[in-house]
């Protein structure tokens, strides 16, 4: 009886410590909708949202959720412009405060949670990501010598003082170790994903000016070498935020290898580095692209070979089941060039050459610059509608769509205005045409998009410039100010 007894007890403390439940409260002061996104196939997600909660200031909202052993997920307020990542372990009770002047915690880990939101997630990371760049192109234009850049890159960020802190946090019991642990691997990755796009880039732009000695070029790869030497890529990696890391790896070493023998070389498209990966991290970064193409309509990836290969490879993972459904879906979904539309086939070299063209003659141009891998771009086309009643409101004006697509992305360009049912007249940008536009309307300094530009009937530009489509009121008002 006690044999049956201490095997009972065994399977109990065994099934408590393979999941055990992890309990967040959300307390606001205004009612709004919360999404929480839980992983998928043990992988970081931030594409799906898996729960979806309505809160108000009279009612908290609470969440509850299995952990085995730790867990990352996302959690979005849309009312107030925000959102967080949640490491969750075992048994954790977490309170998310919600307000107009901020985002708090309190319960587990508190301190740990607040640090890491309050220094990577709460604002966009565009100033550190400019000064990394700055640090490169001085190395480019040999203003730099190659080994006082990552020592530069620790100082300007103030690295060193972030693991510093990480290390102080209370550390008195086995999971506020982990959660020190699991935390400095998370910025490990955060900081350096942004750092291998750059030595790639130093390689391309050495190389192109014949300025890249065997020397350096080495040097250069022992670096990025040694960044995931420090952290080697596994499984448990998929789990972070900031598992970029992880992809940037097999770009770096797998991005221009050829598909694998095994492998059908026309289904992934650019995402064929991941066939290199081991056999269980390929649902995770398959699956995750595939949801990347679903959702911007890319035409990158070969989506029923993809289905097929799921189907027969990884017929349990949770990603086949959301393929299938969102392959399904597409299937059934018009796809069709919309009506009123009309490709230039023709190479037009400057935008005085467009007026010019005899379905545009005696026309005002509203110029839509753009690219299909630019997500602000898309996000702009949110607001299509209103723009194309602003646009019928007058009898002489038509939307030119220019993209700087490259030739590599014609099936994605076209799929773009297939998939937003993009009215008007389109045509993709020659190498002419850029250079042109960077002169006339970015006067040589960097080209930025989108950008919306308006061209009166005699080719003159009248404003190269124009409020967003999504700021209505204010592009309303300049086009009212020159079209009469």
């Amino acid at each position: 009886m006690k044999i049956q007894y201490c095997i009972l007890f065994l399977i109990i403390s065994l099934t408590q410590a393979f999941a055990q439940e992890a309990n967040v409260t959300f307390i606001t002061d205004k009612d709004c909708e919360i999404f929480v996104y839980k992983p998928i196939d043990g992988g970081y997600n931030n594409k799906i949202p898996t729960e979806r909660f309505i809160v108000s200031h009279e009612k908290n909202a609470h969440f509850k959720t299995n952990v085995s052993s730790y867990t990352y997920i996302l959690c979005q307020f849309p009312q107030y412009e925000r959102q967080c990542n949640l490491l969750l372990f075992p048994n954790d009770s977490i309170q998310i405060c919600l307000n107009e002047q901020g985002l708090s915690f309190q319960g587990s880990n508190n301190i740990g949670l607040q640090y890491y939101y309050d220094n990577f997630e709460k604002f966009p990371d565009l100033e550190n990501y400019l000064k990394i760049q700055n640090i490169f192109i001085e190395y480019v234009e040999n203003k730099r010598e190659l080994n006082t850049i990552l020592p530069t890159i620790n100082d300007t960020l103030n690295i060193p003082s972030h693991y510093k802190w990480i290390r102080k946090l209370p550390q008195h019991t086995d999971a506020q170790k982990k959660f020190s642990e699991v935390l400095e691997k998370e910025i490990y990755m955060y900081i350096n994903y942004g750092i291998i796009p750059f030595f790639d880039y130093v390689l391309s732009a050495k190389q192109k000016n014949n300025s890249l000695t065997v020397k350096d070029s080495i040097k250069i790869q022992v670096m990025i070498d040694s960044i995931y030497e420090q952290l080697p890529i596994s499984y448990e990696l998929l789990k972070y935020p900031s598992n970029s890391y992880v992809w940037k790896y097999f770009g770096h070493y797998y991005g221009n290898k050829k598909c694998p023998e095994e492998y059908d070389s026309d289904m992934c498209g650019p995402y064929t580095k991941y066939l290199f990966a081991p056999t269980e991290m390929q649902p995770s970064l398959l699956g995750h692209a595939c949801l990347v193409q679903l959702k911007y309509n890319t035409g990158e990836m070969n989506l029923s070979k993809l289905k097929k290969f799921f189907n027969e490879k990884f017929p349990k993972s949770e990603y086949a089941a959301i393929i299938n459904q969102r392959v399904q879906e597409e299937t059934n979904s018009s796809n069709e060039t919309p009506d009123n539309s009309y490709f230039f086939n023709e190479p037009i070299d400057s935008l005085s050459q467009l007026s010019n063209l005899q379905e545009l003659q005696g026309k005002y141009l509203f110029i839509d610059l753009w690219a299909s891998w630019c997500m602000p771009c898309r996000a702009e086309f949110r607001h299509k509608s209103k723009l194309e009643k602003l646009l019928d409101t007058y009898s002489n004006i038509v939307a030119v769509y220019i993209s700087i697509d490259g030739v590599k992305q014609e099936k994605a360009w076209r799929n773009c205005i297939n998939y937003y049912k993009l009215k008007g007249f389109h045509l993709r940008a020659t190498s002419a045409l850029q250079e042109n536009i960077k002169k006339e309307i970015y006067k040589e300094k960097k080209v930025e998009i989108p950008r919306y530009i308006l061209i009166g009937p005699e080719g003159k530009i009248l404003n190269n410039d124009l409020p967003r489509p999504s700021r209505y009121p204010q592009l309303k008002e300049a086009l009212e100010k020159i079209i009469k």
